[in-house]
């Protein structure tokens, strides 16, 4: 009986480089709601007579259903594998945030559509690509999930653009279907022809030579919730995530109050896209080779420096661009540690699972998140006390994975 000799990181590039790629395109679906509403906030308010609160209730409503669901449908992913998910993912979401456009300026029939937005959301998750590319990279683990998570920096690059042109050119409702409908033309072809993980690609070859499948290595979904490392990454997720969603969907009218026409704000809210790119592929690259945890605490505290830079009150082009780099390499570089360290502490078996369970909190948060800051902004007027608490979640999360550790060594893979 002989066993198959792991390859290395050269060598997992060079047989499986186009998986983390397709996962690339595909996961930029992921964040096509929390990056393309900026430009839609406007003109619902001035069509409807909405408040900013009632917008974001739309993005409340399509974080809060990950909750209750994003455990299940992990464990989804860990039975049938993750190619299925995704290309039913990708035709639920790109098609339900077309059909914002049909919104009547009923609260209601808003809610409604963001709930079809939220099952959507649910099948194109993060754990959906990343388990997929866990399965074929272990020695460039980090790199390669960087790679294949930078799709929401790119859905960060392009959506206010497309979003802002639309709207201009066609009007709101264009706009919704517009994108929509160019999302899923861009990720559709692609994913569907390259984006295969261990478990497809044997399920196609089962017919010629039928074996039983090896079941992957790691703790079981019960284990896994006990450890220490579940809970920090559970606090620690959750409180990053009331940043990115605040931030992420408020950026383009927080851009636009310091006085700044819609067009200039979009385009500085894209350098976002740019930024979480380039922070994403270098921080995978330096999970390959430092200890992940301390990776972790520095990204969770860098935009607390671009907080710090709103709240002085200088509206300088030059300013809210720094403030900009800084929350674009922190939501580039965050979601890779998480689920970076989820696999080397937790391994594959449960892996989509644990992870389902750990963004449960996050789900919390960024369903909360959103209406918050809506809602602060109506009271105050201001984004300022919205940054201020923003500031304090993101210390509270750097706590928890500054106190994380390394992974255990009997994992495989662990103790990197």
């Amino acid at each position: 009986m002989t066993s198959e000799k792991p390859l290395s990181a050269v060598s997992e590039w060079r047989a499986f480089w186009v998986l983390p790629f397709a996962a690339m395109v595909g996961y930029s679906t992921m964040g096509l709601q929390s990056y393309a509403i900026g430009p839609f906030v406007a003109p619902l308010e001035n069509e409807f007579g909405w408040s900013r609160a009632n917008v974001m209730l739309g993005i409340s409503i399509s974080n809060a259903v990950g909750i209750f669901l994003n455990a299940a449908i992990g464990m989804i992913v860990d039975r049938i594998g993750p190619r299925r998910v995704a290309l039913t993912g990708l035709f639920v979401k790109s098609g339900a945030f077309a059909l914002l456009g049909t919104a009547t300026g009923a609260l209601l029939n808003w809610s409604l559509l963001w709930l079809l937005v939220a099952f959507g959301l649910l099948l194109v998750q993060s754990t959906v690509w990343s388990s997929a590319v866990a399965s074929r990279f272990d020695k460039s683990r980090g790199l390669a999930m960087a790679v294949a998570l930078s799709g929401t920096p790119l859905a960060a690059l392009i959506a206010p653009v497309l979003a802002t042109y639309l709207i201009e050119s066609y009007g709101w409702r264009t706009g919704f279907a517009g994108v929509g409908g160019v999302w899923l033309a861009f990720t559709l072809p692609v994913v569907f022809l390259w984006f295969h993980d261990t478990r497809s690609t044997a399920r196609r070859r089962q017919e010629e030579a039928p074996r039983p499948p090896a079941e992957m290595p790691g703790l079981t979904f019960r284990e896994g919730i006990r450890t220490r490392a579940f809970s920090r990454l559970f606090i620690s997720f959750g409180c990053f995530s009331f940043y990115s969603m605040t931030i992420s969907v408020n950026l383009v009218p927080l851009i636009a109050e310091t006085g700044m026409d819609a067009m200039k704000a979009a385009g500085i809210a894209s350098i976002m896209g740019l930024v979480g790119i380039i922070a994403r592929l270098t921080v995978g690259m330096l999970l390959d080779r430092f200890p992940g945890h301390i990776i972790g605490t520095f990204t969770q505290l860098l935009p607390v420096i671009g907080c710090i830079l709103l709240l002085t009150g200088d509206s300088s082009t030059l300013l809210v661009v720094l403030a900009v780099i800084t929350f674009g390499a922190a939501l580039g570089a965050e979601i890779d540690v998480a689920l970076y360290l989820a696999s080397r502490h937790f391994g594959l078996r449960s892996f989509a699972a644990l992870f389902g369970g750990i963004i449960g909190f996050g789900a919390v948060n960024a369903a909360i998140g959103p209406y918050v800051a809506g809602l602060l902004h109506d009271i105050w007027g201001s984004y300022d006390p919205l940054l201020i608490v923003t500031v304090v979640m993101l210390g509270l999360g750097a706590l928890a994975i500054a106190t994380l550790g390394r992974p255990p060594e009997a994992l495989p893979g662990g103790g990197h």
